[in-house]
């Protein structure tokens, strides 16, 4: 079906589409893609999509595929998560749903809250995207292969959700001084209490503290920083600073 076919399926349950696809770390990618090519609704050729456009591709990327879950189905499934996923196990898998129209959180920076005469950095995670949402699964599948699968697309009402899943582990705690350990032995600079940067690749991991990490990765936020962020990074660790994470999870998301 071409990527301007209507979407005239019916939505699918789990099983049909379906979490033991071998293809689910492909779709990541291929999701991801998508939007990025969609382009930003003030018709120029750079810059993200807007959060709408993005929601209304993604929805028409994963009908087209079959991809798109039948809530009335889908949701009673789940139970409360963390802040960011509501979950639930099958198998040897945790099926894990974003919640609340919301889609984790995405690393960046707000000049206006840095004042000339600071020398303490700071840096917010913000309300991420869908496509933010996407990259971070596929930077996860970076930095560990095959962790995440992509397994299909709630709508109910206005909201959308993304269900992705992982492999079970075994739940064995960390300190924070075995995770700094960890990734400086992967090539890593901290740059925040819980923030690492590898220059190598232009990779960085942020909120990787205890409550996200196990002896396997979980919910870490990584990106690839560019622009103003990369060289607040760059300039943070020249410098010699650790900057400090602020959360901002009550405004709307950017680019909305």
């Amino acid at each position: 079906m071409s990527a301007d076919a209507p979407d005239d399926r019916q939505p699918a349950s789990l099983e049909t589409t379906a979490h033991s696809r071998a293809d689910g770390e492909d779709l990541i990618l291929a999701a991801l893609d998508h939007l990025r090519g969609i382009r930003p609704t003030d018709g120029g050729v750079s810059g993200s999509p807007s959060l709408t456009r993005q929601k209304e591709g993604l929805r028409e990327w994963a009908g087209n595929l079959g991809l798109l879950l039948d809530a009335a189905l889908v949701i009673p499934r789940f139970q409360r998560g963390g802040q960011e996923h509501d979950f639930y196990r099958d198998g040897q898998r945790i099926i894990k749903m974003t919640r609340d129209g919301i889609f984790g959180l995405s690393p960046g920076i707000d000049l206006a809250l840095v004042s000339s005469d600071m020398d303490a950095r700071r840096f917010h995670l913000w309300e991420a995207s869908p496509m933010e949402y996407l990259e971070r699964l596929h930077l996860q599948n970076e930095l560990v292969p095959a962790l995440n699968r992509l397994e299909g697309v709630v709508i109910q009402g206005n909201d959308m959700a993304i269900v992705s899943s992982q492999p079970r582990f075994e739940l064995k705690p960390v300190s924070q001084t075995e995770i700094d350990d960890w990734f400086a032995a992967h090539g890593f600079e901290k740059v925040t209490r819980c923030g690492y940067y590898r220059a190598e690749d232009n990779l960085g991991v942020f909120d990787a503290h205890t409550k996200n990490l196990v002896r396997f990765e979980n919910t870490l936020i990584p990106c690839r920083p560019g622009g103003g962020f990369l060289q607040f990074i760059a300039d943070t660790l020249a410098a010699g600073h650790h900057v400090k994470e602020v959360r901002t999870v009550s405004t709307s998301p950017r680019g909305s």
